[in-house]
C-alpha cells in the first residue's frame, strides 16, 4: 500500500513541478503550490512508511533521497520567482529525479 502511494505521489509531484515550469504565471501559482505541498507531504510520509515496513533503518541512500525530495519540493515555488531561469530549474529537477531513481534502484550505500 505504501509503495503504490509513494510511487504515485512521486510521479504526480514531478508532474506538478514540470507543469509549474510550463506555465509560471501568477494565476496558476496558488493551485500548483497547494498541489505540490500536499503531494510533497504524501511523498514524505509514504517514503518513511515504506522504509519502516521494510525494516531498513535509515541507510545513506535514503538520506540522498530525502535531499532530492527537498530540492524537488522547493522547485515548484522557485518556478514562479525565477521565471527567466525555468530551463535551468527543469534541468535541476531532471537531474534530481535521476539521482533519486538511481539511489533506490542500486542502493549504493
Amino acid at each position: 500500500m505504501f509503495v503504490l502511494l509513494h510511487l504515485v505521489s512521486v510521479i504526480l509531484l514531478s508532474g506538478v513541478t514540470f507543469a509549474a515550469f510550463a506555465a509560471p504565471v501568477e494565476e496558476n501559482r496558488r493551485k500548483y503550490l497547494m498541489r505540490s505541498g500536499a503531494l510533497s507531504l504524501l511523498v514524505f510520509l509514504s517514503g518513511f512508511g515504506v522504509m519502516g515496513m521494510m525494516g531498513l533503518g535509515f541507510p545513506g541512500w535514503a538520506l540522498v533521497k530525502v535531499v532530492c525530495w527537498l530540492v524537488l519540493s522547493g522547485l515548484t515555488g522557485m518556478a514562479f520567482r525565477m521565471t527567466g531561469q525555468v530551463p535551468m530549474l527543469a534541468a535541476v529537477a531532471t537531474v534530481v529525479i535521476v539521482i533519486a531513481v538511481t539511489m533506490v534502484t542500486y542502493r549504493p550505500f
